[in-house]
């Protein structure tokens, strides 16, 4: 039963992976700015499912609440205001295609790489390794969410919060940018 359980996970983790891929592809090849921000947001939904076949409900909740939501909204936002429709430039967004093309194929052979060498391969002994000080009292095979929030907040504290602040700074600027134009 359980076998035919983690089979059934692989070949979702597959469909999941071919469809994060095909919402790529959208983002990179749509003509239009708000189609690519469409396929950005089918892109990071499928990548949001492959975290859930893997069991990594916390990545997934954090892929749909950080990207899907908040970078699609700053993304159409940005599409809304900057108004890409009016530049003459728009064509040679075109001229790059094969390029694309190519990274696409490139991200495909990557990510079968990485399937099978992730279900055909012998497992880690641990799902996740924390400092022991910080894993005191959590089974960090079932627990995910809170090991990883625990190694985020303990560890990584400062490169997340520069993050934020590199993002905050992306977003004004895009802002300042596009007002600059209007005028």
């Amino acid at each position: 039963m359980e076998q035919s359980l983690a089979v059934i996970g692989s070949h979702l983790f597959l469909v999941f992976g071919l469809l994060a891929l095909g919402g790529a592809a959208t983002m990179v090849f749509a003509r239009s700015a708000v189609h690519s921000v469409v396929g950005f947001l089918f892109c990071m939904l499928a990548l949001a499912s492959c975290y859930l076949c893997l069991g990594a409900e916390f990545l997934a909740t954090a892929q749909i609440l950080v990207y899907a939501g908040g970078i699609v909204v700053l993304f159409l936002f940005v599409v809304m205001i900057v108004e890409l429709s009016k530049y003459k430039e728009q064509t040679r967004f075109q001229l790059h295609t094969p390029w694309a093309v190519g990274l696409v194929v490139a991200g495909a052979a990557a990510f079968i790489a990485v399937f099978w060498q992730t279900y055909f391969s012998p497992s880690a002994p641990q799902a996740l390794t924390l400092d022991p000080t910080l894993a005191q009292g959590l089974d960090v095979a079932n627990q995910n969410a809170q090991a990883i929030s625990r190694g985020l907040y303990a560890d990584f504290l400062l490169p997340f919060e520069i993050l934020s602040v590199i993002l905050l700074v992306a977003l004004v600027g895009a802002v300042v940018l596009a007002k600059a134009e209007r005028t």
